[in-house]
């Protein structure tokens, strides 16, 4: 029987549930597209740029590659960019009345009365749902080439051309003039299938499309109603948005505004469209939608003080005042206060630590001239430790927490005193906060499959077994087991610890919460874990427990309002291990057991179930593979 023994140690201040935080990063594969509603890909017409280098080099392929075998590339999200129809000639037209951004496309039918025009295969449509198609489009006037949007004679002409929008079995024909205008079409699916869309003409002429959306009719002011579902049952308490990497290129004035209207803009690090459908607007109704705190990553790399300074005004700022105005005219009268921001990404791509530290004093100056009460984040975690002191004595008086992505226990321990001194030396009340984490992927048992390693960086080579594309130990019960272990970690540091960011929420690998193909949506492993803790976390003080026995972890924490106390248990092994509990009248209120350390979670085939352990007298029987959360209300343990 394994043995616990209660350290006596407690953390002095209690630990919220902002260690239960996830991250969107925007341009980054299928992330936001994932959970948006828009089924159309590359709306406004554009050309889609390549993935970059940097992509295939971090995923650990040596040039670029997609494998559509995968079946957790990006979970099945593939898109598919517009394909022409019929012989045709294809002109990008640039202006500043194209309507969405600055390019329209004009289409020249080089056959007359044959079908010209595009197409776009991927489609899912649902029986019974209803659907939502705009396109926004004309023909080229009279003048023999296009005028700077694309359109041509400005003079209005009566005369109309038929053009034929097919999607699935259901069609639509709109008649377009030389006077650009915008079209809705709502039809309901007569089946479930995978189809395409199709925008076609016969007649001889130019067509110039600027726009089209396709969205299901219900969909929740933008996004997907059973994503919202989703992810009210993992029920992140704090998202970071919009990057990553991708951050330090942002322009956050492109970001809002009409959706088909703004300008579709490069992924700048990460390559590929990104279509500039999710701004801020967008993310704070999500926030909105879900219930979690909203956490800006703004862009100090190609950015300057006084533009944070008006991204505060716009989030913050009464709507009589500066940017706030600005939120009014777009619909948002009310001020969404902001509270959280951290100040870019990867800051030593820039700057030295001491570069980066002044140039966070400056951003922070301005930002609170607009809201003195924001919260700022200085990430120090690109540079050595030892020059954290340094940091601090540059920026400590203008920030409120430090970053750092290491997560490790001895690492956090080390971190911990080097802020307390400089907090006690100098009032302040700087936090520790990680705003990127990933579980550590270590495990005491031999894993199934020999084959699979045991270090979980990615080892991808070109190969059409997906096993070989990118480690399935991401998608795992395992990592998600560690992953709740990490989360344990946390709160083992008590309120020191502030806030912590899963990395990511949607459609990396198996590396998230949620998987979200265009037909369904369903949580992974990590999302199951995330929902366990949602349903019995509680803010509380902790206490690390001492076990004889390798491969178990426990904490015990007692709840801030003094109400009862709870004993976290993990048994990482591969057998079922007997645990003798501390004193207390202990009780089971939720558990998770692995079916398979393996593998992950798909719509259909479940290797997480719920699971409540078998409580004899002073001791519990653990299945392999598992967690729970025990609790005491009358608090015995704790004594």
């Amino acid at each position: 029987m394994a043995k616990l023994k209660v350290s006596g140690k407690w953390t002095k201040e209690p630990v919220s549930r902002d260690i239960f935080g996830n991250f969107i990063e925007s341009g980054f594969g299928r992330q936001v597209n994932g959970m948006w509603s828009e089924m159309l890909y590359n709306r406004a017409f554009r050309k889609v740029p390549e993935y970059k280098y940097a992509t295939w080099e971090w995923l650990g392929l040596e040039e670029p590659y997609y494998n559509e075998n995968a079946p957790f590339w990006h979970s099945g999200y593939e898109e598919r960019d517009w394909e022409p129809v019929g012989r045709q000639k294809q002109v990008y037209t640039s202006g500043t009345h194209t309507y969405k951004g600055s390019t329209s496309l004009t289409i020249q039918n080089l056959e007359p009365g044959r079908p010209c025009g595009l197409k776009q295969g991927g489609i899912h449509l649902q029986a019974g749902r209803e659907y939502r198609l705009t396109l926004f489009a004309g023909v080229k006037g009279n003048l023999k080439s296009a005028g700077l949007n694309g359109f041509g004679n400005p003079d209005y002409s009566e005369e109309t051309y038929p053009v034929t929008i097919r999607i699935g079995e259901a069609e639509h024909v709109v008649m377009l003039t030389n006077a650009a205008r915008k079209m809705e079409w709502t039809f309901t699916a007569d089946k479930t299938e995978v189809t395409e869309i199709s925008i076609l003409f016969t007649f001889e002429g130019t067509i110039v499309l600027a726009c089209a959306s396709l969205m299901p009719a219900d969909n929740v002011n933008g996004w997907r109603r059973d994503v919202i579902e989703r992810l009210r049952e993992v029920s992140p308490s704090v998202v970071r948005f919009p990057g990553g990497c991708f951050v330090s290129f942002y322009n956050w004035e492109a970001s809002i505004g009409d959706r088909d209207t703004r300008e579709p803009q490069e992924s700048f690090y990460w390559g590929g469209l990104e279509e500039n459908d999710v701004g801020l607007d967008e993310f704070m109704e999500l926030s909105r939608q879900v219930g979690f705190k909203p956490q800006i990553c703004f862009n100090m790399m190609t950015s300057y003080p006084f533009k944070a300074r008006q991204l505060v005004e716009y989030l913050n700022a009464p709507a009589d005042v500066g940017m706030g105005c600005l939120r009014k005219q777009n619909g948002h009268e009310e001020p969404y206060g902001v509270k959280l921001f951290e100040m870019d990404n990867e800051p030593d791509r820039k700057w030295t630590a001491v570069q980066y530290a002044e140039a966070c004093v400056q951003f922070a100056r301005q930002m609170r001239l607009a809201d003195p009460n924001i919260e700022l984040m200085m990430a120090a975690y690109t540079y050595d430790r030892a020059l954290l002191p340094m940091m601090l004595e540059i920026a400590g008086k203008d920030i409120n927490y430090v970053i750092y992505r290491q997560g490790d226990p001895q690492f956090v321990h080390s971190v911990l005193p080097v802020i307390e001194a400089y907090n006690k030396k100098n009032g302040t009340s700087i936090k520790l906060v990680n705003t990127e984490w990933l579980p550590s992927c270590r495990s005491e048992e031999p894993f199934e499959d020999p084959k699979v390693p045991m270090d979980y960086r990615w080892r991808g080579r070109i190969t059409n077994d997906y096993r070989d594309i990118f480690s399935t130990q991401q998608m795992s019960w395992n990592y998600a087991l560690n992953g709740a272990h990490r989360l344990l970690d946390y709160m083992s540091y008590g309120g020191e610890f502030a806030l912590a960011n899963f990395n990511n929420m949607c459609n990396t690998w198996g590396q998230n919460v949620i998987e979200a193909t265009k037909d369904t949506c369903y949580l992974s492993c990590m999302g199951r874990v995330f929902s366990f803790f949602a349903s019995c976390f509680m803010p509380c003080t902790a206490s690390v427990m001492e076990c004889d026995e390798d491969g178990i972890f426990a904490l015990l924490t007692r709840d801030a309002d003094d109400k009862a106390c709870r004993l976290y248990l993990i048994n990482h092994s591969g057998r079922e291990r007997e645990i003798e509990l501390p004193e207390g009248d202990w009780k089971v209120l939720a558990g998770l057991l692995g079916t398979s350390r393996l593998y992950g979670e798909k719509e259909n085939r479940s290797v997480v179930k719920e699971y409540a352990p078998k409580i004899s007298g002073t001791s519990v029987q653990m299945a392999p593979l598992s967690l729970v959360c025990l609790i005491d209300e009358g608090k015995t343990a704790a004594e």
